[in-house]
């Protein structure tokens, strides 16, 4: 800026200087020519020149000759002035900068000093570092060989306090000591593996001191669970997980876990028949629910409740027995192996399929054994209840519901258990007291005969058992025992009840003459039908019956035909051993005049007789029917010798008719009419 003010103040300090427009042109050889033409070419607008000026004008208060004369000098005053002040300050920069380099110097001293030193005591301690890597490489390995026999320690050995937990008296059974056992039971696995290498001597003794820990484990345990088994006598013992633990690690041990499972079975067998005594004697606790006795008047509900608490202790005590063999992680076990965690939830059933064989049977011998007390008391008091009941529906509701609880409780106990068999000794008993209790009042039906009434109605007797039959087929209807061969199952109770009934009826009608016979005997057939039309599995009954009612039709359908035969006047001309060659003139012709007589007056309504059939007058319809076509037929041979060309016969007075035209007459022209 002050070279610039310089120059501002140079090319305006001469005063009455002219502007290049108003002064000749200058000649540039001229020093002074040229200068005060660069002068005349500064230009104001620049930005340099504008800071210059703006700079000067604060140089001065006015603007006077003296000023602007004397411009060019004070601007180098002031040059010459801010120069000096520049070399003071640089003057201390710089005495700074030699102080610094005298400490840069000392310090570089003081460095070289300490490299010689350091130089020094590196040569002096070389062998000690030597020594050190020496002695760090032997910690590792020693680190690392510490690491072996810490993990060979802890997997072949067990602690002090695993020790104490499973052979010391006083440490209780719980989760520490199943840990320890596995533990030990690990090392035992585990020491196999050392007997096939070089450590065999190793191996040997290891296993041996394990088996004497695992002696003394198992015989704590033993004693422990010979104690937990023994507080199962309650009504709903709860089952500890201690307990599935130590009945599980005792299956190593067979003759062990025998003996426990023998003491379970002895205990919960006693808990078990003194639980159902005293439910049938004394009741649940408080009084509720009363005593199973107190229903011994009601003996479907007496036996019921029986079997049904039988079924609810079956089951409450299988889950015990579930409970302490640990079915439920027996089968997860079983799933994780053999199927892969993604399968399917069993239950506790299905997985007790999923067994060892010695575990189910072991199940099913205790269940079995706990129940069997339970055999006796039953049997007696539901033979009690057969022995006083003489009503075979009793006995028959009583036997349906024996029989279903028999399947029920074998899905439980198995099909072999005793309590199982006791009920299917029971469920035959109870249906051969059902069948005694039928054969006495078949027999009574048989001794006392009734005698049919004037309208050939079945007598109270039949309707009264037939009501009793109904009864029996919808109880077997509803019955909750599932058979695919029901109809065959049923037949037996069928033929037990209807074939003293049809041997009823045929002894009430033996009196009777023979078309009210076979309408008697119709009427019960039908009534019985009747009532084994309304259930599927009486089939082969039903067609045995209508089978019997057909062969009654026959016998109407012929004693009607013999009637309207008799009437008409063709028995003279179709008679046994007549030959129409043979008749005489005015027997045919009398015939004949009978006949047409018969077919203007005659019609098909039904005979006083056969109004009587129950059925109403679709089957007296039917029988007549037939009877009238069978007079058709009679007539068309009748009609075959009169018209016959060959044939020697008189003429008659009237022409013969057609037997269109009798069947006209007589309505018979449809043949499909009351089939």
């Amino acid at each position: 800026m002050s070279a610039a003010v310089s120059a501002a103040a140079a090319s305006l300090g001469a005063e009455g200087a002219a502007s290049p427009s108003m002064q000749p042109r200058l000649n540039k050889s001229n020093p002074l020519s040229r200068k005060l033409s660069k002068t005349l070419d500064i230009s104001l607008e620049d930005p340099q020149t504008l800071e210059a000026l703006a700079a000067l004008s604060e140089f001065y208060s006015e603007n006077t000759l003296v000023a602007r004369r004397s411009l060019r000098g004070d601007v180098e005053r002031r040059v010459m002035a801010t120069n000096e002040r520049f070399l003071d300050v640089f003057d201390v920069v710089t005495r700074k900068v030699q102080l610094m380099e005298q400490e840069m110097q000392s310090m570089n001293a003081c460095c070289k000093e300490m490299e010689e030193k350091l130089h020094q005591a590196t040569n002096e301690t070389s062998h000690l570092i030597k020594q050190t890597s020496e002695l760090k490489a032997m910690s590792k390995r020693c680190s690392v060989r510490k690491s072996i026999v810490d993990v060979f320690l802890s997997r072949f050995t067990l602690t002090d306090t695993e020790v104490a937990v499973l052979t010391a008296p006083s440490q209780q059974v719980g989760i520490e000591f199943f840990d320890a056992l596995k533990h030990l039971e690990r090392i035992s696995d585990d020491c196999k593996a050392l007997l096939v290498t070089e450590h065999q001597e190793a191996g040997f003794e290891i296993m041996e001191r394990m088996a004497s820990f695992q002696e003394t484990a198992f015989d704590k345990l033993f004693r422990w669970a010979q104690s937990e088994c023994r507080s199962l006598n309650s009504d709903a013992p709860e089952v500890t997980a201690s307990l599935r633990n130590a009945m599980s690690a005792l299956k190593e041990r067979p003759v062990l876990f025998q003996t426990c499972i023998d003491e379970v079975s002895n205990i919960r067998s006693s808990a078990m028949v003194r639980s159902f005594l005293d439910a049938l004697t004394r009741g649940g606790a408080g009084g509720f629910p009363r005593p199973i006795e107190m229903h011994a008047p009601d003996p479907l509900r007496y036996v019921g409740d029986m079997l049904a608490w039988l079924h609810q202790a079956a089951t409450e005590e299988r889950e015990i027995l579930e409970a302490v063999f640990d079915v439920k992680a027996i089968a997860q076990k079983r799933r994780n192996s053999v199927r892969g965690p993604d399968s399917i939830e069993e239950s506790p059933l299905e997985a007790l399929g999923g067994l060892h064989v010695a575990d189910h049977e072991a199940i099913r011998r205790v269940l079995d054994k706990n129940m069997e007390g339970t055999c006796r008391p039953l049997k007696v008091r539901i033979e009690q209840v057969l022995a006083s009941q003489e009503d075979p529906i009793v006995v028959y509701r009583l036997a349906n519901l024996v029989q279903f609880y028999e399947g029920t409780l074998a899905g439980v106990l198995g099909e072999q258990a005793q309590l199982s068999l006791a009920i299917k000794e029971i469920t035959k008993s109870s249906y051969k007291a059902f069948f005694v209790a039928l054969n006495a009042h078949a027999s009574q039906l048989l001794r006392l005969v009734q005698t049919p009434g004037a309208d050939l109605l079945p007598p109270p007797a039949v309707r009264e058992t037939v009501l009793q039959l109904r009864e029996i087929m919808a109880i077997y209807d509803e019955s909750l025992v599932v058979s695919d061969r029901r109809e065959e199952d049923f037949a037996e109770i069928l033929t037990a009840l209807i074939d003293p009934l049809s041997q009823m009826c045929v002894l009430g009608a033996a009196s009777l003459p023979a078309i009210e016979n076979a309408i008697y005997s119709i009427n019960c057939l039908l009534h019985i039908q009747a009532a084994l039309n309304l259930y599927p599995f009486t089939k082969s009954q039903v067609d045995a019956l209508e089978a019997q009612v057909a062969a009654q039709v026959d016998v109407l359908v012929n004693a009607e035909y013999a009637t309207v035969i008799k009437e008409s006047g063709l028995e003279d001309l179709t008679g046994e051993g007549v030959s129409l060659a043979e008749l005489s003139a005015d027997t045919v012709r009398d015939a004949m005049a009978r006949f047409e007589q018969f077919l203007y007056s005659g019609s098909m309504e039904v005979s006083s007789s056969l109004s009587r059939l129950s059925s109403g007058r679709k089957l007296a319809s039917r029988v007549t029917h037939r009877a009238f076509r069978m007079f058709v037929d009679a007539y068309r041979e009748v009609h075959r010798k009169l018209v016959d060309p060959e044939g020697k016969h008189l003429p008659l007075s009237t022409p013969v008719r057609t037997v269109e035209e009798v069947e006209t007459l007589l309505s018979l022209e449809h043949d499909d009419y009351v089939q």
